[in-house]
């Protein structure tokens, strides 16, 4: 082979050389694109937020293809950044300066509805003239300069037929160069990017949605949660109510008292199903019998036109219910009419029976009558009231059950502990967690009445609590003033609180506990520098439900301010403790 021979096939072995190497930079450039596309479609699929999909794109573009992305996006009007990401290498203050920085989306890219609106803004060679065109001033063009950049892609963000943003992406330090290829690979990768944007777009929107929906189904549970029950003179009432779920906190049980000519109506119920349809019937009953009740003064009819709604409704809709009334005069019997419902207890020491007889559910049949049954209550006696909820509760090995009930409800000595121990067995019961809701009701008699007064500081202290007014709480309080609460899981603390920083503490306790506490005196007695404060307290929670039990405060004075206090969750123990000499 002659030498001319040679020299041509060695040039052309370097062209073959030469254009392999080519395919293969250019195959592992495209598996690159490809791949950064895959991974901007994965985040886009992904609907999260908007700001957390930006910054997912950021970080899958830099710096695999630049060193600076950034993209903005449009808001009535504004522009504004949504995410920056900037790759190792570049000079100090860059990301920072980027972010203080405004955007600057070109205006034919917002104005524009043609294919030229969308056509990328392309420094192949940023110039110094460019700088000059884009530096807002001396001190901008001077941050510009400084970044160091090579070339620069501008890309417009379609979602639902406008512009809605950009991404601009940019290369310097890594000295990599931008070519016409990349400002369209670029445009390519801005469709990936505006498809992110119109799900984050629609995720936001199904959000705000939700929270609407949210909003208005939260509104409407806590005007169907039970309110706190009024003081009723010569009748002591205590109350639990636990949902099913804490994301649920009203299903289809109720309770509620109400005041009728010569006494009080106090009823308890159960609506069959869940959610919305159970919690429209449950405002259904609860209003027709206090409308009934108020107009009638009979528990009777009450029923009977609740029993008429019920069938009048589309839907098949069933509630049971017992109804009491109570007279203002505790020695007279309690008037009680029961239908389809569990028949109130009565406890009497260790002696536990059912009170009256059951008649038919309420919703089920046209010509169905019920009956009045008298209960009298004598002093010690209670008058216990439970949802379904509370027997049927189960674990792995079965019902909590009727049995079990009596037995916890033996020995009780007033309200309040019936509550209590209901609501603490079906806690220990179920680990916690309730398959259906759960109410107890439970009523006695208060005893003898006594002459009421009022202390005006007491009445004073009271008011601030339910408004959280610490000020004023403050002003009523010795600088060195004690709390000690009842001691349980919900607090977890048994130390007092004291002072104005134990006062900031326990409000703060309080505030993180419930949704709501409520606490209303309605006797005091006083005895040299202490006072017996018996009460009520309205709590509710989403974990923990409703509790509207009879407390006890004593409080020490000193001088006119309150220096020493304890709450009682069992009123008994404080009028024990009030009695014993020296007490505190």
């Amino acid at each position: 082979m002659d030498l001319i021979a040679i020299l041509v096939l060695a040039v052309a072995l370097t062209a073959v050389c030469v254009w392999v190497a080519t395919l293969l930079i250019d195959g592992r450039r495209a598996r690159r694109r490809f791949d950064i596309l895959g991974q901007v479609a994965a985040v886009s699929d992904g609907a999260g937020s908007l700001n957390e999909t930006f910054d997912a794109i950021c970080d899958i573009i830099v710096p695999a293809f630049a060193d600076i992305c950034a993209i903005d996006v449009v808001e009535d009007g504004a522009q504004r950044r949504v995410a920056l990401r900037v790759a190792s290498g570049a000079g100090p203050g860059v990301e920072e300066g980027l972010r203080r920085r405004e955007p600057s989306i070109p205006e034919r890219m917002l104005e524009g509805v043609d294919s030229e609106a969308l056509e990328p803004r392309f420094f192949e060679r940023l110039s110094e003239s460019d700088l000059h065109r884009y530096a807002r001033d001396e001190t901008d063009l001077d941050f510009v300069r400084g970044l160091g950049v090579r070339s620069a892609i501008t890309v417009g963000l379609k979602a639902r037929g406008r512009v809605m943003g950009a991404m601009t992406v940019s290369v310097g330090w890594s000295g990599r160069r931008y070519g016409k290829d990349d400002a369209r690979f670029a445009r390519v990768l801005a469709g990936r990017v505006a498809l992110a944007l119109d799900n984050s777009g629609l995720f936001a929107e199904l959000e705000r949605a939700e929270g609407a929906r949210a909003e208005i189904a939260e509104t409407l549970q806590h005007g169907l949660l039970p309110p706190p029950l009024p003081h009723i003179p010569g009748w002591s009432l205590a109350a639990m109510y636990r949902p099913a779920g804490a994301e649920n906190e009203v299903g289809g049980d109720f309770y509620d008292a109400f005041r009728i000519a010569g006494g009080w109506m106090v009823v308890i119920g159960d609506v069959t199903g869940r959610g919305a349809e159970a919690a429209s019937v449950t405002a259904q009953a609860r209003y027709t019998l206090r409308t009934a009740a108020a107009l009638t003064n009979d528990p009777l009819i009450a029923l009977a036109t609740l029993n008429r709604a019920l069938l009048a409704r589309p839907d098949a809709a069933l509630c049971s219910v017992v109804a009491l009334v109570l007279s203002e005069d505790p020695a007279e019997p309690v008037r009680v009419a029961v239908a389809g419902h569990l028949p109130p207890l009565l406890v009497d020491g260790d002696a536990v029976v059912d009170a009256v007889a059951a008649h038919p559910v309420l919703g089920a049949f046209s010509d169905v009558e019920w009956e009045i049954g008298e209960v009298r209550v004598a002093d010690g006696q209670q008058l216990v009231l439970i949802t379904d909820g509370v027997i049927d509760a189960g674990d792995s090995s079965g019902r909590f059950g009727e049995d079990r009930l009596h037995e916890r409800l033996a020995g009780v000595t007033g309200p309040a502990q019936a509550a209590q121990r209901i609501e603490g067995a079906l806690h220990e019961f179920t680990a916690g967690s309730l398959d259906d809701d759960a109410a107890v009701l439970a009523i006695s008699r208060a005893g003898e009445p006594r002459a009421e007064h009022r202390e005006e500081l007491v009445g004073r202290l009271f008011h601030a609590f339910n408004q959280r007014d610490e000020e004023a709480i403050v002003d009523l309080c010795s600088e060195e003033m004690e709390f000690y609460t009842v001691t349980g899981e919900e607090i977890g603390r048994s130390a007092p609180y004291r002072g104005v920083e134990g006062l900031h503490e326990y409000m703060a306790d309080v505030e993180r506990i419930w949704e709501e506490l409520l606490i209303t005196p309605s006797r005091v007695e006083r005895r040299g520098d202490r006072l017996l404060v018996l009460g009520r307290v309205y709590v509710r929670s989403r974990e923990l439900g409703i509790r509207d039990m009879p407390a006890a405060w004593i409080w020490r004075l000193q001088g006119g301010t309150f220096v020493r206090g304890e709450v009682f969750a069992d009123p008994q123990i404080a009028l024990g403790r009030f009695a014993q000499s020296g007490s505190g």
